[in-house]
């Protein structure tokens, strides 16, 4: 799917900066052709003025003077006397251009109304331009005009057209591959929250199967099995049904926290009152499995923090259980609070001197549904919803290993709630 998408966009992306682009390189190439036409089209009508005035000052006009303007002034000259051509044979005359073929040869456009220059075209591009006059000399009428060509401007034109087409493809060409590379850095982001959903939603519904499957089992089970004999069965599903819902409320949290829809309730807390009803509701769990739960909180009173208790609860029970679970008996287990250098940010961390977490894995075990050797009895979600409800308060929850042994999860959080 994300393939089609990204060619699709890729083709979009594409013909739409390559449409503008040449819209861009047509005004660009328009208006430098227009410019240098301009310039040519002033230089040859101030050249045939200048010839005007000198033919108008002369009294005889002669083969070789008209020779000598041609050749100074790199254009032809064509003269009608009462409308008879005049000069017009082997010794003057445009060569390129013999007799008056070129009246009906080019498609002739004036520059304005009231201009005696003309420009000629046989295509897109000039190819000649034409000065167009006439004087009253003894009694007659002397009609000229002057012929440039345009042929080397038309050339250079043409050139510089091709340059900028040839500029146009090769540009289109890395815009294709820049938006090519666009769309898939664009895309990857999707692609791999899509490739991590459907990891998340497989993983769940293999956690879910397996309590699932007991429960019917045990349910089948009690069916059949006497009235005496069934309290066991409604036991194990009554243990199978906790576990799955609290699989089930772990995976409401972080689905939403993975839609930014994880609600916080924010309000000033005692956060060393919140610890001490913490400490004193896991005191008796911490005796039965056989570990010493301690607290240490700072001898100065810390400033309220703004924060959901409920949540930061929910973090310590996550903390603490893993705590007890995975240690060994004999383990010290310590809840602490303290305030951070900068007085911004309060830590909240549990401690324990048991085994310690591998260096290969703190960093793994953040991550959803990620169990080690010793938590095959879990779901492998507590401390990823524990890090979700951490990044919502703008906090952190990391990891470090204790020397001598253990390990410490520490929760930081800003004593002030930053609302986005």
């Amino acid at each position: 799917m994300y393939r089609k998408i990204r060619f699709q966009l890729t083709l979009l992306f594409t013909l739409v900066t390559s449409i503008l682009l040449a819209a861009l390189l047509g005004i660009s190439f328009v208006w430098f052709a227009s410019s240098s036409l301009s310039m040519r089209v002033s230089s040859f009508a101030a050249q045939a003025a200048t010839v005007t005035q000198d033919m108008d000052e002369q009294n005889v006009l002669t083969v070789d003077w008209l020779n000598a303007k041609e050749e100074t002034s790199n254009f032809g000259i064509y003269l009608w006397d009462n409308e008879t051509p005049f000069f017009h044979n082997q010794n003057h005359g445009a060569p390129s251009l013999p007799n008056a073929d070129y009246r009906t040869a080019y498609d002739f456009s004036p520059v304005s109304e009231n201009d005696a220059v003309f420009i000629g075209r046989r295509g897109l591009f000039p190819e000649i331009l034409l000065y167009r006059g006439q004087q009253i000399r003894n009694g007659g009428i002397l009609r000229f005009d002057f012929l440039q060509s345009m042929e080397p401007f038309s050339v250079y034109l043409r050139r510089s057209f091709l340059f900028c087409l040839l500029l146009y493809l090769a540009a289109s060409s890395l815009l294709g591959c820049f938006c090519r590379y666009f769309t898939g850095r664009l895309l990857s982001p999707l692609s791999a929250s899509q490739e991590a959903q459907n990891r998340f939603i497989s993983a769940a519904s293999h956690e879910l199967r397996t309590p699932l499957a007991v429960i019917l089992a045990n349910a089948s089970a009690c069916e059949k099995a006497p009235r005496s004999r069934q309290k066991p069965f409604f036991s194990v599903i009554a243990k199978e049904g906790a576990q799955m819902s609290d699989l089930l409320e772990q995976l409401l949290t972080l689905s939403k926290a993975d839609a930014h829809g994880l609600e916080l309730q924010i309000e000033k807390t005692d956060l060393q009152t919140l610890l001490l009803d913490i400490y004193e509701h896991f005191l008796p769990v911490a005796a039965e499995s056989g570990r010493r739960l301690h607290i240490r909180l700072p001898e100065t009173e810390i400033p309220l923090c703004e924060c959901d208790p409920a949540r930061i609860q929910q973090i310590c029970h996550i903390l603490l259980h893993n705590a007890l679970s995975h240690t060994p008996p004999g383990t010290h287990v310590t809840l602490f609070l303290e305030t951070e250098t900068d007085g911004k940010e309060v830590g909240i961390g549990v401690a324990d001197d048991g085994e310690g977490i591998p260096e290969t894995e703190q960093a793994k075990i953040f991550e959803r549904f990620y169990r080690g050797n010793d938590q095959k009895n879990h779901h492998g979600l507590g401390l990823a919803v524990a890090k979700e409800i951490a990044a919502a308060h703008r906090g952190t929850l990391s990891v470090s290993s204790v020397s001598g042994g253990g390990a410490c999860f520490l929760l930081k959080l800003p004593l002030s709630f930053i609302r986005s």
